[in-house]
């Protein structure tokens, strides 16, 4: 549980991080549903409105699919199917629709709130750490990096920020049951997440921790396996959710290399340098 020192509401540190919170999402709400609309219409024909619509494009859309039809999968991928995207957020999102809200707001709900909780946890965690002007300050930049912004659109960034840092957390206070909890939940948001594996492997190694700390690490798979377990009951493939990403990424078995390439080069010489092939604005 966390315990608070100071009486004063003004001083207190849950009210620093709710300032903190709030106020960047609000800027990011301002700017997406008061600036957004007054620009001219984008060249993809994409035109911002004052509603919820603005918070739920791209990855938004195929959440909303698995949240109102369920999984669909075809071993011959020349098409996208929701397969790819792993199971955790559509669930908490179907949830909180029990009760009657709509998928955009519930999902807005989900992701929002679950980056203000990671923002909580991080910032008891550094504080123990490293002090209060060092939580101070990470939570801040964090909150106000302007990437955070996935943070609050219908994506699962701020779910799993909340889930792979309550796993580290744990994993760093030796407390390996939940530690193997949120891994778990880690590998069921996204794949990125076993990447916590090896690293809980690698610590444990290094410190000399006991057996059960292994245990931990490796229980941390659980989510993708028993992804992988439905995957072969439903679809006959285990990995239905990697030979999926085939259709968005033709080459190299799912790995996009020329568009990685192009978006780096677009980043380092700026779009028109890039565009044109040769440096045209300095």
């Amino acid at each position: 549980m966390l315990k608070f020192k100071k009486l004063n509401f003004i001083d207190h540190s849950l009210f620093f991080i709710m300032l903190i919170w709030l106020s960047s999402r609000v800027l990011i709400a301002f700017t997406m549903l008061i600036i957004a609309p007054l620009f001219p219409v984008a060249s993809n024909g994409v035109i911002a409105t004052f509603s919820w619509d603005v918070f739920h494009a791209w990855d938004s859309v195929w959440y909303e699919k698995i949240v109102t039809n369920g999984y669909d999968f075809s071993s011959d991928v020349k098409q996208i199917h929701t397969v790819a995207f792993f199971p955790l957020f559509p669930l908490l999102c179907r949830l909180l629709m029990t009760i009657g809200l709509p998928f955009k707001i519930a999902s807005f709900l989900v992701n929002n709130l679950a980056f203000l909780a990671t923002l909580i946890i991080l910032y008891f965690w550094v504080e123990e750490l490293y002090g209060r002007s060092a939580a101070r300050w990470i939570i801040t930049t964090l909150a106000w990096c302007p990437y955070s912004i996935y943070g609050t659109v219908i994506y699962t960034e701020g779910l799993f920020l909340l889930c792979t840092t309550s796993a580290l957390r744990t994993f760093e206070k030796k407390q390996y049951t939940w530690a193997a909890f949120w891994g778990a939940l880690s590998t069921a948001i996204r794949v990125p997440g076993i990447t916590l594996i090896p690293a809980f492997l690698f610590v444990s190694w290094k410190e000399k921790r006991p057996i059960k700390a292994y245990i931990s690490s490796l229980t941390s798979a659980l989510g993708i396996i028993i992804y992988s377990l439905y995957c072969q009951i439903e679809f006959g493939d285990a990995l239905a959710f990697f030979h999926a990403q085939q259709a968005w990424r033709g080459d190299l078995k799912g790995f996009a290399w020329q568009g990685w390439w192009q978006m780096i080069m677009q980043i380092v010489m700026g779009f028109n340098n890039w565009k044109y092939g040769y440096i045209q604005q300095p």
